[in-house]
């Protein structure tokens, strides 16, 4: 009895040391349908307050091309359209716990990407969600290299983000900093407060051959 009570007692602490992950399983949007690599959707905020809109490119301070990824203050404005990929693979169901790429379908003309990158500025306190490459930065901010999932958050439906940077064995979660022009997502260390991100996907309507949406 000692034996399978020690056995037990060290499985459990070979738990804790090696971290719980849920298995991947495919990420669903609004409607209850799976994610798909071939779809567009807009990121807006489950059970969201008056002040939770979508998500977009914008500006803030000394960033004057659109290359941070900012939570617009309306709730009515949906956000822009994203496409999120599996990467590696040639998969078009989209899954949790798996890297992800994520980018705009519409590209500022000031930017040579649209894709989600991690932004470390020497003068901001934490690091930021934004797009681009590391030439559209400008001096004192540097890209982290890594990579994005998604995994659930607290509500059946709901999910987040989070970022695992390259030689980590930890996955950081965006909570949102309120900014004059929107909520600017940064990586933070807690992993529950009201002020994570949690995303919920809605599919884009995309218009039939004679421009008429279906």
């Amino acid at each position: 009895m000692k034996c399978a009570v020690s056995l037990t007692f060290h499985l459990f602490l070979f738990a804790l040391a090696s971290g719980f992950t849920d298995p991947p399983v495919p990420i669903i949007d609004s409607k209850g349908v799976a994610l798909s690599a071939t779809e567009e959707y807009y990121v807006t905020q489950l059970n969201g307050g008056p002040t939770a809109g979508g998500l977009q490119a914008g500006v803030e301070r000394d960033v004057k091309c659109p290359l941070i990824v900012l939570q617009n203050y309306n709730p009515a404005f949906p956000g822009e359209k994203v496409k999120i990929t599996m990467r590696g693979s040639n998969s078009k169901r989209i899954m949790t716990e798996t890297p992800l790429d994520i980018e705009f379908v519409k590209k500022p003309a000031c930017a040579s990407s649209s894709k989600w990158v991690v932004v470390n500025e020497k003068t901001y306190p934490g690091e930021w969600l934004g797009i681009g490459g590391a030439a559209d930065l400008g001096a004192g901010k540097k890209i982290v290299e890594g990579v994005f999932k998604i995994e659930k958050y607290l509500f059946l439906e709901g999910y987040k983000f989070v970022f695992c940077p390259k030689g980590s064995t930890r996955c950081f979660d965006f909570a949102r900093r309120e900014e004059k022009n929107g909520k600017r997502l940064i990586l933070v260390n807690i992993t529950t407060t009201p002020l994570i991100f949690e995303a919920e996907f809605v599919k884009a309507v995309k218009p039939n051959s004679s421009g008429v949406l279906f």
